[in-house]
C-alpha cells in the first residue's frame, strides 16, 4: 500500500481501493485531501490494471464525516473560499467522470461531503451501524447543485427535500428503504460483501462493464443540464458499446461459453 499524507491507494487483483484517512478529524475532508483524492481517483481510472474502485474511510467507525469544518473560518477570505470550492468541484467532477465502477464501502458516519462521495459511487454498501445525513442546513451551507441532482436522481425529490430541509440523520435500514444505499449488512460482513462484489465485477469483461456504466450515465442525462453535454454523454456511450462488438473479449466470452469454462478477459 502506498500512501500520500492522508489518502491511501492500493491495487490488488484488478480492484483499486482508496482509503480516506484523517482520524483526528473523523475522516473529514480538508481542501488538501480533496486535491489528493482527485489525483488518486484519476490515477486509478488511468491504470489499465484497475477494473473497479472501492472507496472507504480509515478505521471502522467513520466513512467520511464531511468537509473539515475547522477550515471554515479561513473561507471568510475570498481566495481561500474559492480554492475550497474549486477543490470540491474538481473532486466530484473527477468522481463523476470515472469510467470504471465505484463501490462506496460505508461504515459508521457518512455525512455531508461523505454523502456526496457516496452519491458519486455506482453502488453503496453499508453496515448496520451506519448513519447517513446531509447537515448543510444546520451549518448554513448551500449544498452543491450537482450533488443535489445526484441525490434527487437517487431517492426522488420528496426524500431529497426531507434530507436537505431537515438535515436529519438516517440509520442504515431507513437509508436502504429510501434507496440511498443498496445493501446493508452486519459490520463483520461488510468487508467480505464488498470484496465479493468487487471481485465479481472485476472478473467480467472490462469493456462491457465500462459500456454499461457509460450507458447508465447517458440514460440519467449525464451530469449537466446542457443538452449538448447530454448529447456528448450519449455519443460516448454509443462508442463504448461499439468497441465491445469488435473486441477480443467478445470472442473470448463466446469461446469460453462453448467450452464451458470461465472466460479470461483482457480488456480489449
Amino acid at each position: 500500500m502506498t500512501a500520500s499524507p492522508r489518502i491511501l491507494t492500493d491495487v490488488r487483483d484488478a480492484v483499486g481501493t482508496v482509503e480516506i484517512s484523517n482520524p483526528a478529524r473523523r475522516n473529514a475532508l480538508s481542501v488538501a485531501m480533496m486535491t489528493e483524492l482527485t489525483i488518486a481517483l484519476r490515477a486509478l481510472d488511468n491504470d489499465p490494471a484497475v477494473r473497479v474502485v472501492v472507496l472507504r474511510g480509515a478505521g471502522e467507525q467513520v466513512f467520511v464525516s464531511g468537509a473539515d469544518i475547522s477550515e471554515f473560518p479561513d473561507r471568510e477570505d475570498e481566495a481561500a473560499r474559492q480554492a475550497a470550492d474549486d477543490a470540491a468541484t474538481t473532486l466530484f467532477a473527477q468522481l463523476s467522470a470515472l469510467s470504471v465502477p465505484v463501490i462506496a464501502r460505508i461504515h459508521g458516519y457518512c455525512l455531508g461531503a461523505g454523502m456526496a462521495l457516496a452519491l458519486g459511487a455506482d453502488l453503496r454498501c453499508a453496515d448496520t451501524r451506519s448513519v447517513l445525513a446531509i447537515p448543510a442546513a444546520r451549518l448554513g451551507v448551500g449544498y452543491p447543485l450537482e450533488q443535489t441532482a445526484a441525490l434527487v436522481q437517487t431517492v426522488g425529490p420528496a426524500a431529497a427535500s426531507d434530507l436537505l430541509f431537515t438535515g436529519r440523520r438516517l440509520p442504515a435500514e431507513e437509508a436502504h428503504a429510501m434507496g440511498l444505499v443498496d445493501r446493508v449488512v452486519e459490520p463483520d460482513e461488510l468487508g467480505k460483501v464488498v470484496d465479493e462484489l468487487a471481485v465479481t465485477i472485476a472478473a467480467n469483461a472490462p469493456l462491457s462493464v465500462r459500456a454499461a456504466k457509460a450507458s447508465i450515465r447517458a440514460v440519467r442525462g449525464g451530469n449537466e443540464a446542457d443538452g449538448a453535454a447530454d448529447e456528448t454523454v450519449r455519443r460516448l456511450a454509443t462508442e463504448a458499446i461499439a468497441r465491445c462488438r469488435t473486441s477480443q473479449d467478445l470472442r473470448e466470452g463466446a469461446l469460453a461459453f462453448l467450452e464451458k469454462r470461465p472466460p479470461e478477459f483482457v480488456g480489449r
